[in-house]
């Protein structure tokens, strides 16, 4: 599984965005669809170890699972990647905290 862990929300400019957001990050109450819009990217992460996974988990800095998807390949933009893949809507696991504590300082851990 590949974990990306959300920081709080901030601004970005959509020009600047590769995927069009106007907003990146975790904010309380965040649909399943949002946490996976702002969670699937733009990440410096490892692509082959990434596609060796078949699923992503977002969540927040708690530790709260927020989104879970299957992951069906990688855009790149630039030297980053953002993650592509299907929702899996009403996951039994969003809203529950995570098995698999994300302890890196970094936003993308793998498990």
């Amino acid at each position: 599984m590949v974990q990306i862990q959300l920081g709080p929300e901030q601004p970005v400019d959509p020009n600047e965005d590769g995927l069009g957001r106007s907003t990146v990050g975790w904010h309380p109450g965040m649909t399943e669809d949002a946490a996976w819009e702002s969670g699937r990217g733009i990440w410096k992460l490892n692509a082959g170890r990434a596609l060796n996974h078949d699923e992503a988990q977002i969540v927040n800095p708690a530790g709260r699972v927020l989104a879970v998807a299957t992951i069906t390949g990688l855009s790149k933009h630039g030297e980053r990647f953002a993650l592509e893949g299907e929702l899996l809507r009403g996951d039994e696991r969003v809203g529950t905290p995570t098995p698999t504590p994300h302890r890196s300082s970094c936003s993308v851990a793998y498990f």
